[in-house]
């Protein structure tokens, strides 16, 4: 293999690789919600156990419903993190069948396109399911600021 062949190969090793480095970037604040998601839940379990639901003015079906969303949020978040690592693994192998073919004098030139392919729509389908998370965080939040504008508004402590 001439130097201006091995370029060429590395440079077009290049872009899935940058896809790859996007991808990790979602997975990172992926994993950045999850954890959050769990710190909620852990300190709503908490509450709940010390008794302090009495406290916070929350009824058993609120406190049903804030569990039931941080369920469904887990979900979505999980569901994003394994497409996203999934779109790590193809964008990789994009990569290593890019070498391949060249190695193989351009028979195998379908592979690397389909793998590419693969690849961006799972981080596409990764990236819409943490927009449908944030939307559930969005709607939790807003719950959360109505429930604690009502207890001021009936003076609650």
């Amino acid at each position: 293999m001439s130097s201006g062949t091995a370029i060429s190969v590395i440079a077009a090793m290049i872009t899935p690789a940058l896809l790859i480095v996007a991808s990790a970037s979602l997975v990172a604040s992926a994993l950045v919600r999850m954890a959050r998601i769990v710190d909620r839940v852990r300190v709503l379990a908490a509450s709940m156990q010390e008794g302090s639901r009495e406290r916070a003015a929350a009824s058993p079906d609120m406190v049903r419903s804030w569990l039931n969303r941080h369920e469904a949020r887990a979900r979505y978040v999980e569901s994003s993190i394994a497409l996203l690592y999934a779109a790590i693994v193809a964008f990789t192998a994009t990569c290593l069948s890019i070498a391949l073919d060249r190695a193989a004098g351009g028979a195998v030139a379908w592979l690397p396109v389909l793998l590419a392919i693969a690849g961006t729509l799972l981080l596409l389908a990764g990236g819409a399911s943490l927009v449908a998370e944030s939307r559930f965080s969005w709607e939790q939040i807003r719950d959360e600021i109505r429930q604690a504008r009502t207890r001021l508004e009936e003076g609650a402590p």
